[in-house]
């Protein structure tokens, strides 16, 4: 018999694959708790504890691994909806500090790694992985991808942090709210509502939000980031309120063109 690749036939068989993969990687690996699936895709999140008592997040996925960096927010969500209860259950592990992530699937874009590299989560690790075996036995290949470590050209190491934080800080708003590019969304099968845009202009971070009236708001330090988080959580829940009402969604979107015209403050 020759190995062959493997298709993958649920969530609870990639859940077990991946724990034999991360056994082997990682030392003393305790799987604290998993993440409930959503959707119809084979896709997992786990959190999981290793012997120096440090947190990771793990997602992964058969196929593409894009959509993982935005299944990351709704991980580190749930995380802290759940961290005091977990902490209680096992006390030995570190619950003060967020924990990193481990992002497993087919394949990355570069696009999909730079995002992962400007994630404040440490440490950040992401593996390709295939599905082999011969006959009724499977196992995961996986190869250890490099996550880049340094400032693409054009951002300054000064401003990276600032930046990271602001990205964080949409991404984690809320458990539905999805990020494509440098646009954050509230989705629903591909009815895609923007809520905000982050932007980088020479050494200045700005954050649009809406929709309805979008507005604009200079990200200098921590009280401006935290004024531009609650603009972007006011967009978010007046697209939850007003989700399905056909009468406002035409008039209350901007165009790019229009977007284009607002005045930065």
């Amino acid at each position: 018999m020759r190995i062959e690749k493997k298709a993958i036939e649920s969530a609870e068989e990639l859940s077990s694959l991946v724990r034999e993969v991360l056994e082997d990687e990682i030392e003393g690996m305790k799987v604290l708790s998993e993440v409930e699936p959503q959707g119809d895709e084979i896709e997992i999140g786990m959190l999981i504890g290793d012997k120096s008592g440090r947190l990771m997040i793990v997602g992964a996925r058969e196929h593409d691994g894009d959509s993982l960096v935005l299944s990351y927010g709704r991980h580190l969500a749930w995380f802290r909806n759940v961290r005091d209860t977990l902490s209680k259950e096992h006390s030995n592990f570190d619950w003060e500090h967020d924990p990193g992530i481990i992002l497993m699937a087919d394949h990355f874009s570069p696009h999909a790694l730079y995002l992962i590299a400007m994630l404040g989560a440490n440490p950040k690790k992401c593996f390709s992985i295939k599905c082999l075996g011969m006959g009724s036995e499977k196992g995961l290949f996986a190869e250890s991808l490099a996550v880049p470590s340094v400032a693409p050209v054009g951002i300054e190491v000064g401003k990276v942090d600032l930046l990271t934080k602001t990205i964080d800080r949409v991404v984690t708003l809320a458990s539905d709210l999805s990020v494509s590019a440098s646009f954050g969304y509230v989705s629903e099968s591909l009815d895609w509502v923007p809520v905000a845009n982050i932007r980088k202009r020479g050494k200045t971070i700005w954050v649009e939000s809406g929709p309805g009236k979008w507005s604009t708001l200079r990200v200098e330090d921590e009280a401006t980031l935290e004024r531009a988080v609650e603009r972007v959580e006011a967009s978010y829940k007046e697209v939850m309120k007003t989700r399905g009402d056909s009468a406002s969604s035409p008039e209350g979107e901007l165009s790019e063109a229009e977007r284009k015209t607002l005045k930065w403050e």
